[in-house]
């Protein structure tokens, strides 16, 4: 199909503002309750006009939920760029801080990981797996940096743990009210109570 009136720009800014909306409603209104009808009215588009960017519903979800998991690795990236050589402990905390301003600076991309991805389709998931999963790689080699001595498992459930404190702020943390930096420090201070014993000697 061939767009003979718009310019680039305008291409670019109508695709990310179907991106933004389509993310917003998945959120609030679930995936499987949101059509792409119901997004091109809240974009002021003809349904068809939505292939013009993306191929489906599917698709969209898909490039969604990639724009979330890009914001959180790039901000994982960015703190252990800053920290390689600061202590174990204050390690986590910039790294906890990072994932939770990414998570809210992004809201309907990431939180669409929380909310929106235990109900995706099976090739919505499949697609998106390989970067979950090489994201939460990050944290357990981050984890097992600062904990040597923890087992497998035992360092599979920390993160799991960690990662279900983070993620569920986006259901009740409002950061206009509170601060990120305090939060991190909280769920910080929680866990390395825990990991404090068998942190390898140097990381505190």
């Amino acid at each position: 199909m061939v767009i003979t009136d718009t310019t680039t720009d305008q291409i670019e800014h109508g695709r990310d503002r179907i991106l933004r909306v389509a993310a917003e409603l998945f959120l609030t209104k679930g995936y499987a309750e949101t059509s792409l009808r119901t997004i091109a009215d809240a974009v002021e588009m003809r349904p068809a006009s939505i292939y013009h960017h993306f191929d489906s519903k599917d698709a969209l979800l898909t490039e969604i939920l990639d724009i979330g998991m890009d914001a959180v690795t790039t901000a994982f990236d960015a703190v252990a760029s800053e920290t390689s050589n600061t202590g174990g402990r204050e390690r986590l905390e910039a790294h906890v801080a990072g994932h939770l301003r990414a998570l809210f600076a992004n809201h309907a991309f990431t939180a669409a990981h929380v909310t929106v991805f235990p109900f995706v389709p099976a090739d919505v998931r499949e697609a998106s797996v390989a970067q979950r999963d090489a994201y939460e790689a990050q944290w357990s080699s981050l984890l097992a940096e600062l904990a040597p001595r923890l087992e497998p498992d035992a360092l599979r459930l920390t993160r799991l743990a960690l990662f279900g404190a983070m993620n569920s702020a986006v259901q009740w943390f409002d950061p206009s009210e509170g601060s990120i930096d305090e939060l991190a420090k909280n769920i910080v201070s929680t866990l390395w109570h825990g990991l404090g014993s068998i942190a390898s000697e140097g990381t505190n």
